[in-house]
């Protein structure tokens, strides 16, 4: 696993696609906030249209992609939208197709736009969807995608009760998802945060162990020899550029890892604890709270409760 693999894993993001879109002529949809741990998406399939988001206006096109990590509300129009009580057909219908996505039209014989909106849902406290900013436009004309909004097209013609259409989706949406993660960090530079310290050649080492085995005995002399600076200077570069200490950091990483292995496993409290490098349970468990805002036993319950 490389450093964005480690991070989308942490994360535990699940995809899916719910609408799809076909519009003629004047239309506009409103876009409400969506829930905590949401973020939503739209790709532009066919045609053009105009996003408000905040009060600024964004034009896409053919190809754009729009996501909102933290699922603000927005609207989205045709292109030159004029809104006028006469104007028929101006808000679309929504009509639902089996349980796990609905068509939006305006009840016209031939579309001019076509979009797919879905959203990626994530752990609370992911520290990679703190990263991102408000929203992406990004141009996705690539063979990836174009592959991707193909297949889209192809499950959701498929009839509701065909195995394993769950799956297939959740999996295309994780490729979308990595994706837009390549893209952004490929455009974009930024003086603080993680995504300056993956591209800050003396931290990136350092962020990648700890990735990989967030259980060692990190101290502040070994995490300095790998970003081969001293102990202060390692301290200070790193808050610099993180924005947090280096302790805080793995912190975070096991705390995310401790999540996996609650959500994903039998463990007992104090494996995952020793697991993760704790070598109490109560000191764990404090950690695991103050994070999470609740302790390990409960996150486990109240997550087997969402399950059923």
């Amino acid at each position: 696993m490389d450093v964005l693999d480690h991070l989308i894993e942490l994360a535990q993001i699940e995809g899916e696609i719910h609408t799809h879109c076909l519009f003629q002529g004047n239309w506009r949809s409103h876009q409400p906030s969506a829930l905590q741990n949401m973020g939503v998406f739209h790709i532009i399939s066919r045609g053009e249209c105009e996003v408000f988001l905040n009060n600024k206006k964004f034009n896409l096109q053919q190809g754009d992609l729009f996501f909102l990590p933290a699922g603000d509300e927005h609207y989205i129009q045709s292109k030159d939208f004029q809104y006028s009580q006469t104007t028929p057909n101006q808000n679309p219908t929504i009509k639902t197709i089996g349980v796990s996505w609905q068509l939006a039209t305006n009840i016209v014989t031939q579309a001019d736009f076509e979009m797919f909106c879905g959203a990626f849902y994530y752990d609370k406290e992911s520290i990679l969807f703190k990263i991102l900013p408000p929203f992406l436009h990004l141009a996705t004309h690539t063979p990836m995608i174009a592959m991707l909004l193909d297949l889209f097209r192809f499950e959701i013609s498929q009839q509701e009760n065909e195995l394993g259409r769950k799956y297939v989706i959740n999996s295309l949406c994780a490729v979308l998802f990595c994706n837009i993660l390549r893209q952004y960090i490929k455009e974009h530079t930024t003086q603080i945060g993680l995504l300056a310290g993956l591209q800050d050649k003396r931290l990136s080492a350092v962020i990648e162990h700890i990735l990989k085995n967030p259980a060692f005995d990190w101290n502040m002399e070994n995490l300095a020899q790998l970003a081969n600076m001293s102990r202060a200077n390692f301290i200070r570069i790193f808050q610099k550029v993180i924005g947090i200490t280096p302790g805080k950091f793995i912190t975070q990483i096991r705390m995310q890892q401790a999540s996996i292995l609650l959500k994903s496993t039998q463990k007992n409290i104090i494996a995952i604890a020793l697991e993760l490098g704790y070598q109490s349970e109560a000191y764990f468990s404090r950690a695991f709270k103050k994070y999470y805002g609740i302790s390990p036993n409960k996150y486990r319950k109240d997550y087997a409760k969402q399950e059923k």
